[in-house]
């Protein structure tokens, strides 16, 4: 039997399809939208790359206004940008510095 000839609905049963459940938003006291050109902006990101991140789970994900308006909450993409730097910080005092410089050999 021929995968095309197959019922299409057997490849999807319950064990093989699992849906997650994105995190709920909440909105900080304070709190606003940012439009993607801010977003960008911010994160110094181009919009590829943040819908990119976004669909692998590594980018806050956006909420949509409207068919033609999507925005962020400053709150979630200004803890986005500590939770980069606080890896980058994690990163750099994990790994032992590859070529270090004696003064003796300057």
């Amino acid at each position: 039997m021929s995968a095309l000839s197959r019922d299409p609905r057997s490849m999807f049963n319950s064990e093989s399809v699992r849906m997650e459940v994105p995190p709920v938003l909440k909105a900080a006291p304070g709190d606003r939208f940012l439009r993607i050109q801010e977003v960008e902006r911010r994160v110094c990101l181009k919009k590829s790359a943040i819908y990119a991140r976004m669909s692998a789970g590594a980018f806050p994900r956006s909420i949509s206004l409207g068919r033609r308006c999507t925005v962020w909450l400053k709150s979630s993409i200004d803890a986005w940008i500590v939770e980069q730097v606080d890896s980058a910080n994690s990163a750099n005092v994990r790994s032992p510095r590859l070529h270090e410089t004696r003064a003796s050999e300057v």
